[in-house]
């Protein structure tokens, strides 16, 4: 049975295994948010990612569960030679970030039609579980060693989708040459109840939760990304926008309101996201400055064109020049009508020289 398979647990071990692997790129009947590489070698990886941004912009919290090494993703909080990582960070409402590392023994991931739970274990345990159906998520933290604990659930009011169409059968899952993304939950009404360093951080907020995966190092695929998600008004949006090493462009748009995908495609006249204000440099290179924001150009069919800035407001977390993720306000309209206001989460990865 292939890893992913409904009904199927497998078990990821610290360690990287020698020879080859296998990813998955084309999708099945199920398996959305299951794992999509047959083994962990030292060139690949595959994780699941969750935020909560709260609807005031004051705080945000984002746990990426990683099954890789830093010779396939080498962007860890620390340095780790585990393959089974746990990366936490956050934004309190002063400003003040704060970011963690778990190492785990072993990852078991289960996956349940299109729904998975895992749990990333040793000294502490932390992980998630998710309906079948997509509809609910929780993600539980048990690491006082670390200094947090507590829990955050998400409820889905977005479908989930593919980079280039909706979930079913038949659909590709590279949003990018060698790199794969399934999104489960574009969008969802969270809550956030955990206590960081003796400190109690609770909020409610728009949440998120999708799984990238690669079959060879991170940097031998990607020259540039810039990719987030937002509500905005009645829109719940997701954006990817990619430079490859050898220049090619690969985009992935996808829009929904009350509950019905109105566009999710990877055409090039499906979306087109820039940098804008001061270092809008484009394409981005590691010596480029941060941008103030990007602007989104997006096709939500038969609603018309989709227009908006999104505009940092925190930078959440960093790594030297090569990687930002921020916090920030998103303001367009749809066809040049109402002015419509919301929040997004987004980053941007510049790997070029």
């Amino acid at each position: 049975m292939p890893r992913g398979a409904p009904g199927h647990t497998i078990t990821v071990p610290s360690t990287a295994v020698a020879g080859s692997t296998v990813a998955q790129f084309l999708s099945n009947e199920s398996g959305l948010d299951g794992p999509k590489l047959s083994a962990i070698n030292g060139a690949v990886f595959d994780w699941w990612y969750f935020d909560v941004v709260s609807y005031d912009l004051k705080s945000s919290i984002t746990l990426t569960f990683f099954t890789d090494t830093a010779a396939g993703f080498p962007f860890s909080i620390e340095p780790s030679k585990d393959v089974t990582t746990v990366a936490i960070s956050g934004t309190y409402p002063n400003g003040t970030l704060f970011a963690k590392q778990l190492n785990a023994a072993q990852a078991i991931i289960t996956t349940i039609k299109d729904g998975s739970s895992g749990l990333w274990t040793g000294n502490d345990s932390s992980g998630w579980t998710g309906t079948p159906d997509l509809s609910r998520y929780v993600v539980k933290i048990n690491a006082p060693a670390a200094g947090i604990t507590g829990s955050f659930s998400l409820k889905s009011i977005a479908p989930a989708h593919y980079p280039c169409g909706p979930a079913k059968a038949g659909e590709t899952m590279e949003v990018a040459p060698h790199i794969g993304w399934s999104n489960a939950v574009p969008d969802a009404e969270a809550y956030v109840d955990v206590v960081v360093d003796g400190e109690a951080f609770c909020f409610s907020g728009a949440g998120y939760h999708d799984k990238n995966w690669g079959d060879q190092p991170f940097f031998d695929s990607v020259s540039s990304w810039f990719w987030g998600h937002g509500r905005l008004g009645p829109y719940s949006i997701v954006w990817f926008d990619f430079l490859a090493p050898n220049g090619s462009e690969y985009r992935s748009a996808y829009a929904s309101r009350n509950g019905k995908v109105l566009n999710t495609s990877c055409e090039a006249q499906s979306i087109t996201v820039r940098p804008f204000g001061g270092n809008s440099t484009y394409p981005s290179t590691q010596s480029s400055g941060l941008p103030q924001g990007f602007e989104i150009v997006m096709d939500i069919g038969n609603e018309g064109i989709l227009k908006a800035n999104v505009t940092a407001r925190f930078v959440t977390l960093a790594a030297a020049s090569l990687y930002t993720r921020w916090i920030g306000n998103l303001e367009g309209s749809v066809n040049g009508g109402q002015l419509l206001k919301g929040l997004a989460q987004y980053e941007e990865f510049k790997i070029a020289v």
